[in-house]
């Protein structure tokens, strides 16, 4: 805190100002109380009567004006004991009062909202309050006060800035003690988090407390969550060395991960400690959005940042299994308990950690069991769960909190029965957009962890499929030996009806949840587990009556013919819906922490060395280089660039060889009648620049017409001949042009009409399969 600040307070509360009785009488009135005051004052002198029978008075804009520098002044001199905490409670809590009285009051509004003098004096007490909660390491009777001081002072921000988290992140960044700010904002929320935990692990019999405690800090986890989903503020937040590279983030969401459930003692407490897990998980998605800088390799760059994000991520795990195995269910009489999005939010970051290099293989150790839990489940059971477009419907539930209530009620002014239940502005999501977000995560890792990169991590060959089949054999009764292997046969014969059901209904899901790419990767996870399993368990390869065409058309019931047509497009409205609930659908992460210059000179340099990763002095050079023309880089994160592009074209390249071996084995044994014309543009027809092409979606339908920019070589740090892509700009669009892009990109947007924004002509990267040549215009 500025030391001239403190002084400047010091000095002031020696004026003859009776401000400590103001603040031990006045706070108890509500706004409407105090208002009513201030109306009826003569002169702008409010009056009233103490406890103590004795008149009392003080001018309205003095009140304002030094109210505080006093609390300051109080905060700097007095024993922070339980006596100084309540006093500073009563002072926060009349300081909301007036900001809240103060836009129809042109006293208050002068000095409260205009003076910034006063406007800093207020920043000033709000970080040093919070800076004074981070470092609070008492137990005893101060908790729900530390709580409650806590929560009120940050959404003191919310009452004398702006209630538009917007606006408010900008304000802040332009303050020059935001970092000490979100620090201190981040610990301290940590502080209560550790507070809470003992208390629900514990024999605590106060549960007025322990709900108290409860919502002070989701008020405050739901603050900071605020925050992070404004993109400046998490940019910055992201290079705070104190919150992401010390772990001081991942310490606040491990210990939110480990928050006991209580569904034994209390529906309230459950559904509570479900939104803060939901909670910071948003956070931790947030985060890992950011371009500039890559969250998980800040996490990842020291031994213990890394052993403190396996340990964050293994809690995250853990509630997948047990929300997998059924161990936990859904409150039918809460409507506020958010399981089906704090599943879904584990499963985002269970999507991005197992397409990053950091982590995937410990994603792959870790969840892989979990993975044969759910493909073991009963056919028709597997079916509901995650082929199926039916879901109850879920919401994101926000809570509205009221900092005025919230603190007379700890400091006795109303009683239980006089503070209203907690309120939440729920936003649902729709069921369909619900149950297909969630197998579309699902269809995801299982993409990402096939996937194999051998010029990136050779250790991690067949990792994925041995130790699937490890768990398997775990999961798998043990019979006795001479007992027949019908049951294991049963067994596992229910894994590939499963995992063709979700293929079938996977196709289903492009575009609008899932890629291609995606699903060809399941595709050939399917592809390659089949024959393990036959070696593995001995069990004879299935007959031709129940092969895979015979299975799949069995099965179309839960497939295309139930998403097909018109469905897709319900579907996509309703993703539309969700992203205006805020609950966008969260895809692979971008690794583009570099502008068009940089990937360009990158790529340049990658034709001489493509072995450029392996080279610590090279990485070192280049990173200096490309750092002078744009965001500054580490050689650790250019490492992980050039790791994950290496991951993207093998993916690519995996995903067009699958495509390729499976339309050439359509085409075996052909019947003799005239060729199929979208089977003939499927077999790799070479386009050249100029050439006019039709696209078509992934149903195969032409959605526009346009000309090939480019073909061959590379755009935009985009191998072209790699992974089967040309540039093409839509000269006709027959969809919405707000239509989300197959393959997004800086260069592109992420849907025709951000692309038009971005290059004044709607470029896109298109699928060369998916292009159909046109005839040329007659002259």
């Amino acid at each position: 805190m500025n030391m001239d600040v403190a002084l400047a307070c010091r000095n002031n509360n020696i004026q003859p100002i009776d401000l400590v009785s103001a603040v031990k009488e006045l706070h108890m009135l509500t706004s409407e109380e105090l208002s009513k005051l201030i109306r009826d004052a003569n002169n702008d002198i409010i009056q009233w009567t103490a406890h103590d029978g004795s008149s009392k008075q003080i001018n309205v804009e003095t009140l304002a004006r030094y109210l505080t520098c006093h609390l300051l002044a109080k905060l700097l001199e007095s024993k922070r004991d339980e006596q100084l905490f309540r006093y500073l409670l009563a002072g926060l809590r009349l300081l909301h009062a007036l900001c809240d009285i103060a836009p129809r009051n042109s006293k208050l509004e002068q000095v409260l909202l205009e003076d910034v003098k006063i406007s800093e004096q207020i920043f000033d007490m709000i970080f040093f309050v919070i800076l004074v909660l981070s470092g609070f390491r008492q137990e005893s009777g101060l908790v729900l006060l530390h709580s409650a001081m806590l929560s009120c002072s940050l959404y003191l921000l919310t009452a004398f800035v702006s209630t538009q988290w917007n606006e408010l992140a900008l304000v802040l960044l332009a303050h020059p003690k935001v970092d000490i700010f979100v620090f201190g904002a981040f610990s301290a929320v940590h502080r209560d988090i550790q507070f809470l935990q003992v208390r629900l692990s514990g024999q605590y019999s106060n549960t007025a407390e322990i709900k108290g405690l409860c919502q002070h800090c989701e008020a405050s986890l739901q603050f900071l969550q605020s925050l992070c989903q404004q993109r400046f503020f998490r940019e910055r937040l992201v290079k705070n060395k104190d919150v992401c590279e010390e772990g001081g983030i991942l310490l606040l969401a491990y210990d939110i991960m480990k928050l006991p459930f209580c569904e034994e003692s209390s529906s309230y407490l459950m559904a509570v400690v479900s939104r803060l897990k939901s909670k910071v998980l948003s956070i931790l998605l947030h985060l890992c959005e950011v371009e500039s800088v890559s969250f998980l390799d800040v996490a990842a760059s020291t031994s213990r940042g890394l052993n403190l994000a396996k340990s964050t991520i293994f809690q995250v795990l853990e509630l997948l299994r047990t929300m997998f195995r059924g161990d936990l269910n859904a409150l039918s009489d809460n409507t506020t308990y958010p399981r089906g999005l704090l599943q879904l939010n584990a499963m985002r970051l269970t999507d991005i950690l197992s397409d990053d290099s950091n982590f995937r293989s410990y994603i792959t150790l870790n969840f892989t069991e979990v993975l044969t839990t759910i493909f073991l489940q009963p056919h028709a059971e597997f079916l509901s769960s995650w082929c199926s477009s039916e879901s109850e419907e879920e919401e994101d539930a926000t809570l509205d909190y009221d900092p005025l209530s919230a603190s007379g009620w700890v400091l006795g002014v109303l009683t239980s029965s006089d503070v209203p239940e907690s309120t939440f502005n729920a936003s649902p999501v729709p069921p369909t957009s619900y149950a297909f977000q969630r197998t579309s995560l699902l269809v995801k890792v299982v993409a990402n962890l096939t996937c194999f990169i051998p010029d990136l991590c050779k250790e991690e060959k067949d990792l994925f499929f041995s130790t699937f089949l490890q768990c398997l054999q775990k999961e798998l009764p043990n019979l006795p030996y001479g007992v027949p292997n019908d049951s294991r046969t049963e067994r596992v014969a229910i894994i590939t009806q499963n995992l063709r059901s979700l293929f079938i209904h996977a196709e289903s899901l492009v575009p609008g949840f899932l890629n291609q790419d995606d699903v060809q990767l399941f595709r050939l996870f399917i592809a390659q587990l089949e024959p393990l399993i036959t070696q593995e368990f001995s069990i004879a390869r299935v007959t031709e009556a129940n092969s895979p065409l015979e299975e799949s058309n069995q099965l179309n019931i839960y497939g295309p013919q139930t998403f097909s047509g018109r469905g897709v497009h319900e579907s996509d409205g309703d993703a539309q819906n969700v992203e205006t609930n805020g609950l966008v659908q969260f895809r692979k992460r971008k690794r583009n922490i570099m502008n068009h210059l940089q990937i360009s000179m990158i790529e340049q340099a990658l034709q001489n060395e493509p072995d450029m990763q392996r080279k610590s002095a090279s990485l070192q050079l280049w990173a200096e280089k490309i750092s002078l023309h744009g965001s500054e880089l580490s050689s650790s994160q250019l490492k992980n660039w050039l790791n994950n592009r290496k991951a993207k074209l093998a993916r690519a390249a995996a995903a067009k060889d699958i495509r390729a071996a499976s339309s050439g084995g359509d085409r075996q044994g052909g019947s003799g009648t005239d060729p199929d014309p979208d089977e003939f543009f499927d077999q790799g027809v070479r386009y050249e620049a100029g050439q006019i092409v039709g696209l078509r979606d992934g149903e195969g339908e032409e959605i526009g017409k346009g000309c090939v920019q480019q073909a061959r070589g590379s755009w935009c740090g985009t191998n072209l001949d790699e992974s089967g892509l040309c540039v093409v700009d839509v000269t006709h669009l027959k969809v919405d042009k707000w239509s989300n892009l197959p393959h997004p990109c800086d260069a592109t947007g992420t849907s025709f009409a951000h692309s038009e924004q971005i290059t004044g002509v709607k470029r896109v990267l298109w699928d060369s399969s998916k292009l159909v040549p046109q005839p040329p215009k007659s002259r």
